[in-house]
Order: structure tokens, then sequence, then C-alpha cells
């Protein structure tokens, strides 16, 4: 047995005279054209882990398993020599949580 199956649609045919104007949508079935859904923009949320590169690679582990992010899309571990600023976007705040692993 085929994995596929063709599916054949019918096809409508418009006839238009010349000094009429053809509308592709008319021809199609179709009155209007619905717009997609306006999905609401989402908000994004900077993750940063400072932490020993055990600590940073556990809980990276954890998100993971918990479903939260893929281990992927992490950045690889990057070594602090300097102080590290964070310039914040307008309107953003931070909110800080030390736990120990």
């Amino acid at each position: 047995m085929n994995r596929f199956t063709t599916v054949q649609h019918p096809v409508r045919i418009a006839s238009h005279s010349p000094s009429s104007q053809f509308n592709p949508l008319a021809a199609s079935g179709f009155s209007q054209i619905t717009p997609p859904p306006v999905r609401p923009s989402r908000s994004h949320v900077r993750h940063i882990l400072l932490g020993s590169p055990e600590a940073v690679r556990q809980t990276i582990h954890l998100l993971h398993i918990l479903r939260y992010t893929e281990t992927g899309l992490w950045s690889r571990a990057i070594a602090i020599q300097d102080p590290l600023v964070i310039p914040p976007a307008p309107g953003e705040v931070i909110s800080l949580l030390r736990k120990q692993v």
C-alpha cells in the first residue's frame, strides 16, 4: 500500500468579458480574504546563569529536564575576568535569585 495519497481538487474556470474586471477571489469561490489572527506580542526575558561552571551546567540541564528550555539554546560558558555590566533596555527591570545547587 502506498503511503502517499494523491488528492485531486476540482478546478473552477471563470469566464469574463474583456470589459469586466476579473476578480480572482470570486472565481475561486471566496468573497474576501480573511487576515491571519493577530497574536499578542511576546515579551522577552534574558536569562543569565552566573556561578561555577558545574553549577551553571547543572542548572541548564535541570531547566531542560523541567522542559523549560533546550540545552543547545544556551551559549557556551564564558569565563569572566572583569566586572560584568549588563545594560538594561528601556523599561526593563531585574530580579535576582541566589540558590545553592
